[in-house]
């Protein structure tokens, strides 16, 4: 995959574009995504705390494997979903994540969620159409990464062109106004906790007016009733992978707020 990109890049810089070469890396990401770990069901003990990963567009559950790693490592017990988001509708998306989120909730006494980027709106479009896990006393803390929950500019950039087009119905719904996914969706009375990305992208910056993590403006990512909210000195990729993002999504779970600075290591298990 690295020599593909270093040829995308050098054809674009020979024509001295770097509006193709953003589009054609864009694509790229989108259509190469990763592979699944195809993980088994979850097995669970009464004290046993589960909690939900929700993958970004265009990825599976392999791209959450760190935060599964960590979280199995913290003692929670973890299920990952994998769904398919290139060229699929919304509904088409929402119906495959319902099925699998009931599958991995079934018998589970304590549900936390986490979700990346799309992997947010998946989870509070399911929190929405599922009163029944919504007001139950089983429902947790849920953590939304690098999620566009007002849209992104940047899918305002690529909106009617064919790069969007053979995305699909749910990254044509990742642009921002009212006819966006996250604008759709109400925000529910829960306790959510919002990571927010400020490692820009040059090639995606000229897209963006504010702070940014290279595909999500820090502003898009923020709703009304969020309990707490930090922005960090990370990408919108790089967010999986993080420690620091990894150590302030722990402590929401079991706190329901982020770490303060004093509070911060350099180490996780």
């Amino acid at each position: 995959m690295v020599n593909i990109v270093s040829q995308i890049e050098c054809v674009c810089r020979g024509k001295r574009n770097k509006n193709i070469f953003a589009s054609h890396l864009i694509l790229l990401l989108l259509l190469t995504g990763c592979k699944s770990t195809d993980s088994g069901p979850v097995q669970y003990k009464a004290n046993d705390e589960l909690v939900v990963l929700a993958h970004g567009l265009g990825r599976s559950d392999w791209a959450m494997r760190y935060f599964a790693q960590q979280l199995k490592r913290a003692r929670y017990k973890v299920c990952s979903l994998d769904y398919a988001s290139i060229g699929q509708s919304v509904k088409a998306v929402l119906l495959q994540t319902n099925k699998q989120i009931n599958a991995c909730i079934s018998n589970a006494n304590k549900i936390h969620f986490v979700g990346h980027s799309l992997g947010g709106l998946i989870i509070r479009a399911y929190l929405q159409n599922n009163s029944v896990v919504l007001n139950s006393n089983k429902l947790g803390n849920v953590v939304l990464i690098g999620t566009p929950n007002k849209g992104s500019e940047l899918a305002n950039h690529l909106n009617g062109s064919w790069l969007l087009h053979i995305a699909g119905g749910v990254s044509q719904a990742l642009v921002t106004g009212d006819n966006s996914l996250g604008n759709t969706i109400d925000e529910l009375d829960i306790n959510v906790g919002v990571i927010a990305g400020t490692k820009a992208s040059p090639l995606t910056q000229s897209y963006f007016n504010s702070e940014n993590d290279g595909l999500v403006s820090v502003e898009s990512t923020k709703l009304n009733n969020m309990r707490d909210f930090i922005t960090l000195d990370v990408s919108h990729t790089g967010m999986r992978y993080n420690q620091q993002v990894m150590q302030h999504t722990l402590n929401f779970l079991q706190t329901g707020a982020f770490l303060s600075p004093t509070r911060r290591t350099n180490t996780l298990y």
